[in-house]
């Protein structure tokens, strides 16, 4: 992976994770919750990260229920969107 797509894919990741600690901590009103994975994955980058990363997410959440839950809108906002293409290596 060149220094480029990883930047982008480390931002991908900052995103993700301020809206799971937003959630987290009450920030995100139930209703709102899939809106916004929804609104994140129309970016390309949170996509890739995603396909190439979000395998790695659900081992972290075994036993707690509430980022569980978070990973599967996260995991169906992606698989909803048309796939992204991993950047050439």
């Amino acid at each position: 992976m060149d220094v480029e797509e990883y930047m982008q894919l480390l931002k991908a990741n900052q995103l993700i994770r301020m809206l799971s600690r937003r959630d987290r901590l009450g920030f995100v009103r139930e209703g709102h919750l899939p809106f916004c994975p929804a609104k994140l994955m129309k970016s390309d980058v949170c996509q890739r990260y995603w396909y190439r990363f979000g395998d790695l997410r659900a081992p972290d959440t075994d036993g707690d229920e509430r980022a569980e839950h978070f990973t599967r809108l996260l995991d169906k906002a992606a698989k909803n969107r048309p796939q992204a293409r991993p950047a050439a290596a």
